[in-house]
């Protein structure tokens, strides 16, 4: 069972990678570049609804450090009484890149045709790992990059519902520090 120092340990190779993606529907394509960072894992672990935990009311990149380093351990974030909540999380996270490499079903997403979710994304990913659907949130941010605003496993409700299939057309895993990228998928530009 994952805890959160594995969810820390594998998002660290994640700061240094970018994922391009093209997508196409009807004629249309868009190109999206999704990055990472550590306030990104605080809430991708669902940190934030640990709320009787007053050493997570910081700055979610120094609490991302303090995991990595031990300060902040392990029994104190599964002694919260909201722990159950996020656990799910936790024991998916560390396999995030492995989600992101393999995934091909993405999905525009409309908060408007899922009446009870108060998600906020542009785009959903759907994945399946152990029998079991896990849903990437990514939203835009100021730079017009894409970041992952939410991920969970399914429970009751399919978050893909009324929402519109895009096809997949590229790919590619981008190391940010040497710029080496890496061809996952390439349906565009045998098209093109």
């Amino acid at each position: 069972m994952s805890n959160i120092y594995d969810c820390v340990n594998s998002f660290i190779s994640l700061l240094n990678t970018r994922y391009h993606l093209i997508l196409g529907r009807k004629g249309v394509s868009v190109s999206l570049q999704v990055e990472f960072t550590k306030n990104d894992c605080f809430h991708l672990m669902g940190l934030q609804y640990l709320t009787d935990r007053p050493e997570l009311k910081r700055n979610r990149a120094v609490i991302f450090d303090e995991i990595r380093d031990h300060i902040i351990k392990r029994d104190q974030i599964e002694s919260s009484d909201f722990y159950p909540q996020i656990c799910d999380r936790i024991r998916y996270l560390p396999m995030l890149e492995e989600l992101f490499d393999k995934n091909d079903t993405i999905f525009k997403y409309n908060q408007k045709r899922n009446l009870y979710s108060m998600i906020e994304a542009d785009y959903l990913m759907k994945n399946k790992l152990e029998n079991r659907a896990l849903y990437i949130f990514l939203s835009q941010n100021k730079d017009g990059n894409y970041f992952c605003r939410s991920f969970f496993p399914e429970t009751k409700m399919d978050y893909t519902k009324n929402q519109a299939l895009w096809t997949l057309l590229y790919k590619s895993k981008i190391h940010v520090s040497n710029g080496e990228e890496i061809i996952l998928y390439d349906r565009w530009n045998k098209n093109n």
